[in-house]
């Protein structure tokens, strides 16, 4: 079985401390705007404050705690996304079921109207690849950054299911 993580770039110390710091001045910034709007909008501008604050947490949880872990072995490719120690099933990709594989452009061109999910990081150096494969009888995409190890078990996957 292969498994493999995909996370952004861990933020060093100084790095860390600075996006603390950015945290807490967007926090204070909005605080004082949605305060100032207080009197003319009510409790429309806490309701503002609220999904600004969880705008921050979602773009903070996104960038710097999820990540992705794929998991494969001979009959599926299990991606999950991750929170510290918690995994969450995203999608399995039945080997047999695989379609093609490529660029996310290329998937897009060859299977308009598919369904695109995708279980990247923008920090992480490694190649995207799309795979489209069907799912309850549907066409559908998902853009990847496998290691050499899963590209290859999913290239001989493909080649088998041509066969």
């Amino acid at each position: 079985m292969l498994r493999q993580t995909v996370t952004n770039r861990r933020p060093d110390a100084l790095r860390g401390l600075g996006v603390i710091a950015l945290t807490a001045l967007a926090v204070i910034a909005g605080s004082a705007f949605f305060t100032r709007l207080g009197p003319t909008l009510g409790s429309a501008a806490s309701m503002g404050f609220l999904l600004y604050g969880a705008a921050i947490a979602w773009f903070l949880l996104n960038w710097y705690v999820m990540g992705f872990v794929y998991t494969a072995n001979d009959d599926c490719l299990r991606v999950c996304r991750f929170y510290g120690k918690r995994e969450r099933f995203m999608a399995d990709v039945w080997l047999n079921q695989l379609l093609a594989s490529g660029t996310e452009e290329e998937m897009k061109r060859r299977f308009p109207g598919a369904p695109v999910s995708r279980a990247t990081k923008p920090q992480c150096p490694l190649e995207p690849l799309a795979l489209a494969y069907r799912e309850n009888g549907k066409t559908v995409i998902l853009v990847i950054q496998p290691d050499d190890a899963i590209r290859e078990h999913l290239e001989k996957a493909m080649k088998k299911a041509r066969k």
